[in-house]
């Protein structure tokens, strides 16, 4: 969930912005490329489910 050199810190995602998350999965973003295609619906909830879940130590 955290690449300490450039990637965001996916524990850090507010949980009430799932839109954002959708959106930046479906276009891309900065280095991101856009995996628009590559994820069903069911597919885009469940890693939602996992970030807002967090990192299990």
């Amino acid at each position: 969930m955290v690449d300490p050199q450039s990637a965001f810190d996916l524990r850090k995602f507010p949980s009430d912005e799932k839109p954002r998350f959708v959106n930046v999965l479906m276009r891309g973003k900065n280095a991101m490329p856009p995996l628009g295609g590559l994820f069903g619906a069911d597919e885009i909830d469940a890693l939602w489910a996992y970030v807002v879940a967090g990192e299990k130590r």
